[in-house]
């Protein structure tokens, strides 16, 4: 199939298909990728580009008025029936005729939560008609609701609005109305600089230093690839009790949330032997930039806005007093930066500018060091606003992408006071095993945070 522009309409394509001697000419409209599209689309390198979102609820919710606010919302987001194409001169999205049983399974089961994390593991094809899945599973009373959706489309801030979105809508129509919402506008990248001064918008435009290069290549204890490796999230939960006793420890000295989740995460990369006392260690850690965004992005479209920082550490100290002092230190730059993950994108656009896109992928694949370790912390879930009418959810979890080996990534979501932390991998048992003993070991140093009081 050869796609050629039409020249009477430029928001749609030819494509002419070819079969013996005849040829079909039919119409599809298409719209173009956006930088971080693009972006997503080469991490498929390191992982599977994949989102995940998983709530459980302790009743049955209206399975019409979901279908009917998943249809508007889908329908209403035309990334996410779409496919992309990978052109080697400027990579674009062709609408699909889709309908919703493409995107939502609707099952009965006996293992709510197992049969929810298996769904949640699975990789939506790059060629589908739809970049969603959405399952909804049945256990008696109980429901789960699990959402996976294609990186490409949108990140996780904009994963959460769509959920938190859908409870709002679904909560519409239970309710008699028939008025739904989801934002629509546009997904280009330099939408992160609404928010800045016009100075501070120009001089964000010129950071072009890749902070992306880590000279340390320190890497978890994970097995060597293999054919037998599978998508596997694997979970551990910190205690609401735990949690609110570790904060209130460091409160007392200062620290931040963030610096405790980081300390015990870096102490516990010590203790397993991922890096030594003097060796510097660097995490790369997420960011949301609708920070730096007018009305925090609630005037565009759904589409990826995520940078992140580096944290560089040299030794944890002798004990985990130290560690918080020495992450709090580190962290320090960070938090007095009013530009906190805007570095390196105007890199990527001058890339994905200048050169044609087989080019510059190649171009950034040079330059780009993707993170061996890294740590991601998505936020709270607030039952209120994931209500599907008057059912709350008792729990839930959000993950980030399934990381291929070395790569791995810790992710944190807060429930309820209580901690799910998340590492999603391709990998075997083995790796699963592994993967346990750590979160042991950091369930063993929040011990130890929980004595500084």
């Amino acid at each position: 199939m050869l796609p050629l522009f039409c020249l009477r309409d430029p928001s749609r394509r030819c494509i002419i298909a070819q079969s013996g001697e005849k040829r079909t000419v039919v119409m599809k409209r298409v719209f173009k990728a956006e930088m971080w599209d693009k972006m997503q689309y080469l991490f498929r390198n390191y992982y599977d580009r994949m989102m995940h979102c998983v709530l459980f609820y302790p009743a049955p919710l209206d399975e019409d008025a979901l279908r009917r606010a998943l249809e508007f919302q889908i329908s209403h987001v035309p990334v996410l029936h779409s496919r992309y194409h990978n052109n080697f001169i400027k990579p674009y999205w062709v609408l699909q005729e889709w309908t919703l049983d493409d995107a939502l399974t609707v099952e009965d089961t006996d293992d709510l939560e197992g049969r929810a994390k298996a769904f949640a593991e699975q990789r939506i094809p790059i060629e589908s008609n739809v970049q969603i899945r959405i399952g909804l599973f049945r256990c008696k009373e109980r429901r789960a609701l699990v959402f996976v959706v294609n990186h490409m489309c949108f990140d996780g801030g904009d994963l959460k609005y769509f959920v938190t979105q859908l409870a709002k809508n679904y909560t519409v129509l239970v309710n008699g109305g028939e008025e739904m919402h989801i934002k629509e506008g546009t997904r280009a990248y330099d939408a992160v600089y609404s928010g800045l001064s016009e100075e501070d918008a120009k001089k964000a435009r010129s950071l072009y230093r890749n902070i992306s290069e880590v000279k340390s290549k320190h890497t978890f204890p994970l097995t060597p690839a293999s054919d037998g490796d599978v998508n596997r999230i694997i979970m551990r939960k910190l205690s609401a009790e735990k949690f609110a006793a570790a904060r209130a420890a460091v409160k007392k000295y200062g620290f931040t949330v963030n610096d405790l989740i980081l300390a015990v995460y870096l102490r516990s990369l010590y203790d397993i032997g991922v890096f030594k006392e003097g060796e510097t260690l660097t995490v790369p850690c997420m960011v949301d930039l609708r920070r730096h965004m007018k009305e925090g992005g609630a005037e565009t479209g759904l589409t990826n806005h995520t940078g992140f920082m580096t944290v560089a550490v040299k030794g944890v100290g002798k004990d985990m007093r130290e560690t918080l002092d020495i992450v709090a230190e580190a962290m320090k730059a960070n938090k007095q930066d009013k530009f906190l993950g805007l570095y390196s994108l105007p890199l990527l656009h001058l890339a994905y500018t200048v050169f044609p896109h087989c080019l510059s992928e190649a171009a950034i694949k040079l330059g780009y060091d993707n993170p061996l370790i890294g740590m991601s912390n998505i936020g709270s879930i607030k039952p209120a606003e994931y209500s599907f009418g008057s059912v709350a959810p008792y729990d839930g979890f959000y993950t980030g992408a399934v990381k291929g080996k070395p790569y791995m990534q810790l992710a944190l979501t807060t429930f309820e006071g209580e901690v799910t932390f998340t590492i999603a991998i391709t990998g075997n048992e083995k790796d699963e095993e592994i993967v346990n003993a750590f979160f042991d070991v950091m369930m063993k140093n929040v011990d130890e945070v929980i004595k500084c009081a």
